[in-house]
Formats: structure tokens, sequence, C-alpha cells
């Protein structure tokens, strides 16, 4: 009998001003994984693993794509325990790192010069290495909401402004957002129904997403944990079995035209190279 590996968890960190993603893998559980997505070339290529735990919600990936800002917690045997670092994409390795009180922490954003604005209870400068484009620390929002669609605000989501009666009934009450197809005139619906960690869903959010077709009609995404447009205009998916995913519009239908499955990976560390270790 075939078996398959179970699904992974999929987050993506889309660039704003280059055609690039960064794929945040969880699994096996103890485990992440990072993965450069270039949507030039429609290519996936390997990053850093870590055993321990990352916030892809909190995480920022800059403009151009080529830095992260990220959350994590040790795994109980690293003496950094709980903090915030900056790395070179796809890859892990801390030139910058703050100590944070715990995880209370609400997200980051880096602005167009790569400046940085971390919301979260941390120390105000670097136990480690330093930041050269700048970082300030404000204080902690606690509106969770809005940092479980933070990422989603930075890309480019605005509050839905379409006829609430057009989603579907279960999902009226949700905190709608919408996006405009880039170059196009259709749009992705967002539906946030709350927060709920017992639950599938990266850091406990429960997103759903939902696509308007050319007749106005919005339809579910039942296969999407994650969902967005890239530049070119292509509806970009990550599926809830492990795949990432191009879509794009042709002959009236929406036809898969690129995908990769990554349900089959497992934990493969290994050091960066040496362009991610310094500045």
């Amino acid at each position: 009998m075939t078996t398959f590996p179970p699904p992974c968890r999929l987050y993506v960190l889309l660039a704003t001003a280059a055609p690039t993603a960064l794929i945040m893998r969880r699994g096996p559980s103890a485990w992440w994984h990072l993965l450069e997505w270039d949507l030039q070339a429609d290519e996936v290529r390997h990053g850093a693993w870590l055993r321990g735990t990352l916030y892809p919600r909190r995480c920022d990936i800059s403009p151009d794509g080529k830095l992260l800002g990220y959350f994590a917690l040790g795994d109980g045997q690293s003496p950094w325990d709980t903090y915030f670092a900056v790395s070179k994409t796809p890859w892990l390795t801390a030139l910058a790192a703050w100590h944070t009180h715990g995880t209370w922490t609400a997200g980051c954003r880096f602005a167009t010069d790569n400046s940085l604005t971390i919301s979260a209870s941390m120390d105000k400068r670097p136990f480690h290495g330093s930041y050269p484009y700048g970082a300030t620390v404000e204080d902690l929002s606690f509106d969770w909401t809005r940092r479980d669609l933070q990422n989603e605000y930075k890309r480019g989501w605005r509050p839905f402004s379409g006829e609430v009666e057009r989603i579907p009934a279960g999902l009226r009450e949700a905190v709608l957002l919408q996006r405009v197809q880039p170059g196009g005139e259709r749009a992705l619906v967002l539906a946030h129904t709350g927060t709920d960690f017992q639950r599938y869903g990266i850091e406990g959010a429960q997103i759903s997403y939902l696509c308007e077709d050319d007749d106005g009609e919005i339809t579910p995404l039942p296969e999407a944990a994650w969902a967005d447009w890239d530049r070119k205009g292509r509806l970009l998916m990550a599926t809830y079995e492990g795949a990432v995913k191009i879509i794009e519009w042709r002959s009236g239908i929406w036809a898969e035209t690129w995908s990769h499955d990554l349900r089959h990976l497992m934990p493969a560390p290994a050091p960066s190279p040496s362009w991610a270790q310094a500045w």
C-alpha cells in the first residue's frame, strides 16, 4: 500500500519590489525550513533548517527580498532562548539579534530604505552584531487581529469594499480584506475568522481565501493555506497539502501552470554560505 508523508504547513513572505518570495515551511513539527521562491525563473532554492520555533506572521522580508527579520524560540539547547534577528534570505544566520522578553511580540516591517520597525517587548539594543540601516523598537500592540494580518496590509491588501452578501454566509462576520489583481480586474478576498491555537493555522490564525471571477461571483479556494498575486498578476498559492503553485487565467479558466511539492522534505541542516554570514 502506498503511504504519503503528512502535509507540512506553509506560509509565504512576498517581496514588494522584486520577483521573489520566501517560503517558510514547518515539518516535521519540531523543524522549520526556509526556501527562496524565484518568481522570475519559477524555481525554488533551499536554505536554512531550524530546530525550534519561528513565527511567520510576525516576520518580514525587505522590499528587494534579500533580508529577513524574524522572531524565533530556541529548542532549549540554544543560549539565545527568545529573540528577534535579521539574516540574509533564505538563511537564518543572525547578523543582528535582540533579546525579546518571551514571545510577547507583534511583528516587524522593513521600509524602502531597509530601516526596521519592530513591535515587541524586547531590548532596544542588539546583543549580537549590529544593523547598519537603523532599527526602531516601538511599544507592543495588543491588536492581535492586526498582527495576524499585518503582512497582508504591507503587501497592499485593503478592507473589503464589495457587497458582503456576495461572501458565503459562514464568512460574512469575518474580518474581510481584498486585493485587486495587478494589471487585471479580478480580486482575492481574505476572511479572518479569529485566532485559535488549538486548530490548524500558522500561529493559530484562521484564514480562508476566496477569488472573484469575471462574472463577479466570489468562490472559495479551499486548498489555499496562503494566496496572493505576484507582480505579473499570477495567482500564487501555498496549499494545505504542502505544495506551492502558480495559477493563471487562460481561455476563460484558472489553469495551474507550475507547482512544486514540498511534502517529502526531511531535515538536512547545513552551514549558511559565506555571503550570508556577514554584511
